[in-house]
């Protein structure tokens, strides 16, 4: 059994670099030639390579994490997801996942140079990069790492089937993203739903029963009222923020799609 050190950032330094080396080689032995095949536009070669990459490691990361729980038996039942808080001893391959977690997401600062991403899409990149670090770590530090693989899961097996989906458009296979677009939709609202209740019944109802003062270093232990409130108000305001954003992404592509049949309709006349 493992617990978090302080001697971890030195084990991030140097799998920040692994992943550093294993993007590369995705990239050129991969994307680099897939791409070239579908003679894609500057525009659509950048999102097909960030999909690409992102959709390999979103699928290891789920399956990866899915494997655990199950074999580790590390998540029993829904009430194991709070009980025995804190989690601090981890078994080896559960403190390995979140340190590779924390690594993958700092190499992506790197990547920005390497990889020539446009000015116009870097604050979307570094924006979501800094969301994903700082939710890992805070998971990790905390000793919410049942909670957090759980989450991270889920959300991952859904980002997954989105970034597959945009793989499938780019490469012209449109019937085939066309159905996996809708699933993905389906499935994203559910991620959400099923995110903020798992969130609300720890927070809320499972800790608050073992709810401390202040926190304890020394054991761990940071359930007090105001990390719990903080920690329930940052995943509730980033299912609203992924919501919105799918919100308005569907109401700007209805309003493309109407003008798009107004015009052709036009055109035809």
């Amino acid at each position: 059994m493992y617990t978090p050190r302080r001697a971890d950032i030195l084990a991030c330094f140097f799998y920040t670099l692994i992943c550093t080396v294993i993007h590369a080689v995705i990239q050129e032995y991969g994307l680099d030639k897939l791409s070239r095949k579908l003679h894609l536009s500057r525009t659509k070669l950048s999102k097909f390579s960030e999909s690409g990459q992102l959709s390999v490691f979103y699928l290891v990361s789920a399956v990866w994490g899915a494997n655990i729980v199950y074999t580790e038996k590390y998540v029993t039942s829904l009430n194991s997801i709070w009980e025995g808080y804190p989690h601090v001893l981890l078994p080896f391959w559960v403190k390995f996942y979140f340190i590779f977690q924390i690594c993958y997401w700092l190499h992506g600062f790197p990547e920005l140079y390497f990889q020539k991403v446009k000015k116009e899409e870097m604050p979307a990149r570094i924006l979501y990069t800094c969301l994903y670090l700082f939710a890992v770590i805070a998971a990790y530090a905390l000793n919410l790492t049942k909670l957090g693989m759980v989450l991270l899961i889920v959300h991952y097996a859904v980002e997954f089937m989105f970034h597959t989906s945009r793989i499938l458009y780019f490469a012209g296979k449109t019937s085939f993203s066309y159905v996996g677009f809708l699933i993905c939709n389906l499935c994203f609202v559910l991620a959400r739903l099923f995110t903020i209740t798992i969130t609300y019944l720890t927070f809320h109802l499972g800790l608050e029963k073992t709810s401390r003062d202040i926190v304890s270093l020394s054991e761990g232990n940071f359930n007090t009222k105001i990390v719990r409130l903080n920690c329930l108000s940052f995943v509730l305001l980033m299912q609203g923020y992924l919501m919105w954003n799918f919100i308005t992404f569907q109401l700007r592509r209805q309003r493309e799609k109407a003008q798009q049949a107004k015009a052709a309709s036009a055109y035809v006349t």
